[in-house]
């Protein structure tokens, strides 16, 4: 206590007030007061720009801490950043002080204050108080409402040629992501087209212009990728120019991603600001969509680009992630996303999912009424693509209580017309919820940094690198979705086919009916198998070392990832006792068969809810040379 004054006006100020956020519910009032008057004038006052930085972050991830310090802190931050600005103090102050006011309105404070401030610079503002304030900016117009005045600032940023130009490089990459977000929001293709157009030309110039933009080259790969995409459906058999493009984007975006994946880990960055992992699951993701689709250029279907746009706006929402304390929470963090609507973009590629099961899944395609939905489901496809979707429509009985299939359908669904079986519908229904889903950010912060630990595991090993790198990552991501989203499921989640997650049931005759892998096995192969390329997943193949594979992925003819699922009514006692007793059954999926004797092998391993253990032994087969495995 007697020292207090002095740790809140040097360095030491993040150090205190970690120690007063742990004890902050069990600090007597008389002496919690003159500690957090302390704390609030070294946040008014701050020894330096990195100090107030690091004493945001303990702020902001204690929100416990945030609610006691209340309303003067935003007061405060807000005139130490327009002080900054007006050169009335250090510079460098304002980019913290701002980012700080951003952090603690997306946790859900008030953004008045910041956006008042926003929207007042000009431009001629100190060099050094504008450091990055362009990323800010562009961040606080993805999650508030209202904030297009902020384009206007951002136009200033870029035209200002007295900034630094790497302010200005920022500014034109915000200009560009906002060119970006008006495509992926827009209610038809042809405005979708025009705004990525303009999209792609900021980005292939600031790429031009800034080589180190690898960020920029990314997104230009991916959107000249969409629209090589939307120029073969038009014209599929004789527009030779648009496979170059797509050929030359795949394989841009496979090199760059990986790059921009190998930088972004090895520099220093806010490491609040983006959910980096589940970003570069993204990019990996359109990888794996251009690879799968130029394998499959002579089949019409494939000539849609609403998978590669979904995969665009994952890239999106993913990159524009923030990581926040979580609500009622001491400890925990969400990901907040920004709320981008984008009405097209999903319901394209929500029907063409729908579409593709129709045509492939046998669960649709054996039953009678299968055709006369996949007639439906694809002419609600082409309505859209041709015209703006109308207003939201109370729907008839065929969807009554499907509410999926009526927000896709948006009225009394004439095309579903001749009674289709209602079990279908059903089905169709649990479909659609399920992709839903997983296009939407998960929310759990958890997720992301699991998913970055394990990538970084996997980034020592020789073998990790592209296209492997790139086919495995998302196949993990969902991997751990799915374990996450099992974890604390009730068995009601999706009715029958979650039902194992509960107690075991009863036969007729009294005796209990033990879930076994079967049931658990049949869940995870039916949550990936629409979020990867028609035809990439498939299951229960005989004669893969010896025995059998669960479910098998294969994004391309000469790269293979085996899920052998595993069902234990018992926990394992040490992760030493998981490898001696899978990892052998893991190297024999590398050694053996198809496609070619160099091969690489993953073992995510973890346990579900209840009774049920999985193990998914992952390997993948490459290019003949000495085997390499990436480590378990």
């Amino acid at each position: 206590m007697a020292e207090m004054d002095t740790m809140a006006a040097g360095p030491q100020l993040p150090y205190l007030l970690t120690a007063l956020a742990h004890g902050i519910n069990t600090i007597p009032a008389e002496q919690a007061a003159p500690l957090l008057a302390a704390a609030a004038l070294g946040l008014r006052q701050p020894h330096s720009a990195w100090v107030l930085a690091d004493a945001l972050d303990v702020v902001c991830t204690r929100p416990g801490l945030a609610a006691r310090l209340g309303n003067r802190i935003v007061r405060d931050l807000a005139t130490l950043a327009e002080d900054a600005l007006a050169g009335d103090c250090d510079a460098a102050l304002a980019q913290p002080a701002i980012a700080g006011l951003l952090r603690l309105a997306v946790a859900g404070g008030s953004p008045h204050r910041l956006l008042a401030l926003l929207t007042e610079i000009t431009g001629t503002e100190p060099a050094d108080a504008l450091d990055r304030l362009p990323i800010l900016i562009g961040i606080a117009r993805d999650h508030f409402a209202d904030t297009d005045r902020l384009l206007d600032v951002l136009n200033a940023l870029e035209n200002q040629p007295d900034l630094n130009p790497a302010t200005r490089a920022d500014a034109s990459f915000e200009l560009a992501l906002a060119d970006e977000r008006a495509a992926l929001e827009a209610a038809d293709r042809t405005t979708t087209g025009e705004q990525l157009q303009r999209a792609l030309m900021r980005f292939t110039e600031l790429d031009r212009t800034h080589e180190a933009r690898l960020d920029a080259r990314a997104h230009a790969a991916a959107i000249e990728a969409v629209l090589a995409f939307a120029d073969l459906e038009q014209n599929p058999t004789g527009n030779s120019s648009a496979r170059q493009r797509l050929t030359e984007a795949a394989d841009q975006l496979d090199t760059t991603a990986a790059h921009l994946a190998a930088w972004t880990g090895r520099m220093h960055q806010l490491d609040w600001l983006s959910a980096r992992s589940l970003t570069q699951s993204a990019y990996a993701k359109l990888v794996t969509t251009l690879n799968a689709a130029q394998a499959h250029l002579d089949q019409p279907s494939w000539y849609n680009p609403a998978e590669a746009l979904n995969d665009l706006l994952e890239i999106y929402l993913a990159s524009r992630s923030i990581h926040a304390p979580a609500n009622a929470s001491t400890g925990l963090t969400a990901l907040i996303s920004p709320a981008v609507e984008a009405p097209f973009v999903r319901s394209q590629g929500l029907l063409h999912q729908l579409e593709q099961a129709l045509a492939h899944d046998p669960q649709f395609t054996h039953h009678p009424d299968a055709q006369t939905l996949y007639d439906a489901v694809r002419q609600r496809r082409q309505q859209l693509s041709s015209r703006a979707p109308q207003q939201e429509a109370v729907p008839g009985k065929v969807l009554e209580g499907r509410p999926a299939l009526a927000a896709l359908f948006q009225s009394d669904a004439t095309d579903l017309c001749g009674a289709p079986d209602p079990h279908q519908l059903d089905r169709l229904e649990q479909l659609a919820h399920q992709l839903t889903k997983g296009y939407t950010p998960t929310g759990n912060a958890r997720v992301d940094r699991h998913l970055e630990t394990l990538l970084d595991i996997l980034k020592t090993s020789p073998a990790w690198k592209p296209s492997d790198s790139h086919y495995f990552t998302p196949l993990l991501e969902h991997f751990l979705r799915f374990l996450y989203d099992r974890f604390d499921a009730q068995a009601n989640l999706y009715g029958e086919r979650t039902a194992y997650l509960g107690p075991a049931r009863k036969n007729a005759d009294g005796t209990v009916a033990a879930w076994n892998e079967k049931h658990l096995q049949d869940d995870f192969h039916q949550h990936i198998s629409p979020l990867f390329p028609p035809g990439t997943v498939t299951r229960e193949k005989w004669d893969v070392a010896g025995g059998r594979a669960d479910v098998i992925y294969t994004p391309d003819p000469a790269s293979r990832f085996v899920a052998e699922i595993k069902w234990r009514t018992t926990r394992w006692k040490t992760h030493k006792t998981v490898e001696r007793d899978y990892l052998a059954q893991a190297a024999n999926y590398t050694a053996t068969g198809r496609p070619s004797p160099c091969s690489s092998s993953a073992t995510p391993v973890t346990t579900p809810p209840d009774t049920a253990t999985s193990k998914t032994a992952s390997g993948s087969s490459s290019t003949p040379g000495a085997r390499q495995r990436f480590p378990a």
